[in-house]
């Protein structure tokens, strides 16, 4: 047991000064003294007795333009998670708001892409090139962005998930260990790719709008509905393109009629095994 964080009007609980880790070069996110995890205190909550098949959304790359962010945070329901860039400028107050509305957040890790240096995750991405130190520091510089987040994903936006750097081993080594010392959750974007078991993660099943036109979009959604009945739980990712923010702001509303819950990405992840709950 310990002092609960203070809950914001969202009903997601604000940064806690006990899960936070202050240094010269950035604060970042801690377990608490007591245990807490930032993962869970910072999650949504949901009742884990609902015995309907869950469906979790996460957008990605939120954070760099100021319209697709305020229309993610303002249209979509809470029980969507939104991830966001490192590189945006105005993080805290992002953070803010969207927690406000009921949405509990994630950062998008820069990282190396399969097409790099043709597609450049910008100057602080972790590369599969540079040595541990260079990379922690990086992902150091990612997690001290702003404060009150759950977890990480490897989609530093729409299009960049860092195939690369996290197909190497050696490399994301030390990330899931960082991850997993500070009490956060990581959500792999790649459909079809083995989530870690070091930490609490889980990996996408559909990415919503890979291909950007609505009756495609529309086909995902359905197709995530049927992974959620056939598996009794979903993930999906989705980019925060106009369309796509439109198209999920129609669809959420209607999943309850469906026999199904849309759930926070917290929801859906899977515990490692060693793991006490705080």
């Amino acid at each position: 047991a310990g002092t609960a964080a203070a809950i914001g009007p969202g009903g997601i609980a604000e940064p806690d000064p006990a899960l936070i880790e202050t240094r010269p070069d950035g604060a970042l996110p801690r377990i608490a003294p007591d245990g807490r995890q930032p993962w869970r205190v910072y999650a949504r909550r949901f009742d884990d007795a609902d015995r309907r098949p869950r469906i979790a959304v996460l957008v990605v790359g939120l954070g760099v333009s100021e319209g697709a962010t305020t229309t993610a945070i303002e249209r979509l329901p809470g029980e969507i998670s939104l991830a966001f860039s490192p590189y945006g400028l105005r993080l805290e107050r992002q953070f803010a708001s969207a927690r406000a509305a009921g949405h509990e957040v994630l950062i998008g890790l820069p990282m190396e892409p399969a097409n790099f240096p043709l597609n450049d995750p910008g100057p602080q991405a972790l590369l599969t090139g540079l040595p541990p130190p260079e990379n922690t520091a990086r992902l150091a510089w990612a997690l001290s962005r702003a404060q009150g987040f759950v977890g990480v994903t490897n989609a530093a936006s729409a299009v960049l998930r860092g195939e690369r750097f996290t197909a190497s081993a050696e490399a994301m080594r030390p990330v899931l260990e960082t991850l997993r010392e500070r009490g956060l959750l990581y959500i792999e974007a790649r459909p079809g790719e083995r989530a870690p078991s070091a930490v609490p993660a889980r990996a996408a099943d559909v990415v919503i709008d890979e291909r950007p036109a609505r009756a495609e979009i529309e086909a995902r959604l359905a197709q995530l509905e049927r992974i959620a009945q056939e598996r009794g739980v979903a993930l999906g990712v989705s980019g925060p393109s106009p369309l796509s923010l439109d198209r999920l702001a129609i669809w959420a509303p209607q999943v309850g009629t469906r026999g199904l819950v849309l759930a926070p990405a917290s929801a859906v992840v899977v515990r490692p095994a060693t793991a006490a709950r705080p």
